[in-house]
């Protein structure tokens, strides 16, 4: 501590430092998660990317588990926000639809959204990392379910509104996976102008009707 320093404004000045020296760790992982894959994202990568000491790293982060269970938080937090950021930049359109299935569909363009797919497949095979992702997925819920809100409120009053939300969103997951092979955008673009379709279908069926004649 400075001598000029009180004790409170040492404790403040700590906790920013290592606020930063997390942030830091966090930006580094979040880019190897990107540019690496999630097997090649170790901590002496993430260490030499955020160039801090490793004990610096392991004072935040233990073990390689605690470090991608922080990045898996970061990249949902960042998912989310992203499609906000996006519905905010979309020109209003006179078909609602239209906007937010793109909306949605441009999301997809982030890095970020690619990483958090790749870490899903992983942990297949990943007990740890399957259980972070599901704690973390809880976590988010509710801010999920509060931006598909926001994007979808022109659709809110129709009866299968939650179909719709639902499974646009599975579909936009599935684009993601399959866009990492397909490198025709216009057969990506074909594929989307078909799911605005769909949704225009469904959007004037009551699903607790066709769920009746079903049983």
């Amino acid at each position: 501590m400075n001598k000029d320093e009180t004790p409170a404004e040492g404790s403040r000045v700590r906790e920013q430092q290592k606020a930063a020296t997390r942030a830091r760790i966090m930006s580094a992982a979040v880019g190897c998660l990107i540019d690496l894959g999630v097997a090649r994202t170790t901590t002496l990568e993430v260490q030499r990317r955020a160039e801090i000491s490793r004990g610096a790293l392991l004072h935040h982060f233990p073990t390689h588990t605690d470090l991608m269970c922080a990045a898996i938080d970061t990249i949902v937090a960042r998912n989310e926000q992203a499609v906000t950021t996006r519905l905010k930049r979309k020109s209003p359109s006179a078909d609602p639809v239209e906007r937010v299935i793109h909306v949605l569909v441009d999301s997809l363009k982030e890095p970020t959204f690619l990483a958090e797919i790749e870490l899903w497949v992983v942990s297949r095979t990943d007990s740890e990392l399957r259980t972070a992702l599901v704690a973390s997925e809880r976590k988010a819920l509710r801010d999920r379910k509060r931006v598909l809100d926001e994007i979808f409120s022109p659709l809110k009053a129709a009866p299968a509104y939650d179909v719709v939300v639902n499974l646009s969103l599975e579909f936009v997951r599935g684009l993601a996976i399959s866009g990492i092979l397909r490198s025709n955008p216009e057969s990506t673009a074909v594929l989307v102008q078909q799911w605005i379709w769909a949704v225009k279908q469904l959007l004037h069926l009551d699903p607790s009707v066709h769920a009746t004649r079903k049983k």
